[in-house]
């Protein structure tokens, strides 16, 4: 994905739930996080790897040992 290409909706939270699960182990779905908001973060133009970050920290998530940024 670069700057100039933009990326689908699903391919977005594909991404946002890969993240997800690399830092915390758990996915979007688990944590109930819905379309919209997600929706809202592509449309921001927020990376995957933000949007999940936001998202653990408004959830009081904790970065799983491993978990990398």
């Amino acid at each position: 994905m670069t700057a100039e290409e933009p990326i689908s909706f699903i391919d977005y939270w594909d991404a946002v739930d890969e993240a997800m699960l690399r830092l915390f182990a758990i996915d979007t779905t688990a944590v109930g996080i819905g379309p919209d908001l997600i929706a809202a973060a592509l449309e921001v133009g927020r990376t995957p790897e933000d949007f999940a970050i936001w998202s653990g920290e408004k959830y009081g998530l904790k970065i799983i040992a491993g978990g990398r940024l």
